[in-house]
């Protein structure tokens, strides 16, 4: 038709006659036809899922859980390193700090003594994995192959260094066998 064609951006919602008319257009086509027929129901299905998780990080985030363990990687990355169910529960255990040691055991009158019979410190994950002299070879070799240089670290610290990626956490899960953790 020879007709010259200009786009221009103009603020929207402002009184402008051809975009408020345009907009009124949109909302007409909206009301009236069903998107849903376009959407393939892969794209509907992979979004639902991004949205559930999302949710679900952001109620973590918000939560006093969140406080008490700190920033982890979300049990769905951590699942797709191990496809293993038990070494998911045990990565959760870990995490939670609720693997079954002697000092968990006597806060629920299960276990005599709370102390480490080598180290006379409280025997929990942390003193376990961090501190026991009974494991310091083990735990040398596992500081090692996790690249810790330093020797005086947090139990966040180990856990951040062993979900690094999957050979870390590969190396980790197959040293708590040696930690008496497994």
């Amino acid at each position: 038709m020879n007709k010259k064609i200009s786009l221009l951006w103009v603020p929207g919602h402002s009184g402008i006659f051809w975009n408020e008319k345009a907009d009124s257009l949109a909302k007409q086509v909206t009301d009236f036809t069903s998107f849903i027929e376009w959407i393939a129901s892969e794209d509907i299905i992979y979004n639902l899922k991004k949205q559930s998780i999302q949710i679900t990080y952001d109620n973590y985030r918000k939560s006093k859980c969140q406080a008490l363990i700190g920033h982890r990687p979300d049990i769905i990355t951590i699942s797709k390193w191990t496809g293993n169910r038990v070494q998911d529960r045990l990565i959760a255990r870990i995490i939670s700090k609720t693997i079954i040691t002697p000092g968990l055991l006597h806060r629920f009158n299960l276990h005599p003594d709370l102390l480490c019979i080598v180290c006379n410190e409280i025997n929990d994950n942390s003193h376990i994995l961090l501190t026991c002299k009974k494991y310091a070879s083990f735990r040398a070799i596992l500081w090692n192959k996790l690249n810790i240089i330093e020797h005086n670290i947090s139990y966040d610290v180990l856990l951040s260094h062993a979900f690094t990626n999957k050979n870390h956490l590969t190396i980790f899960i197959q040293a708590l066998k040696y930690f008496d953790i497994f």
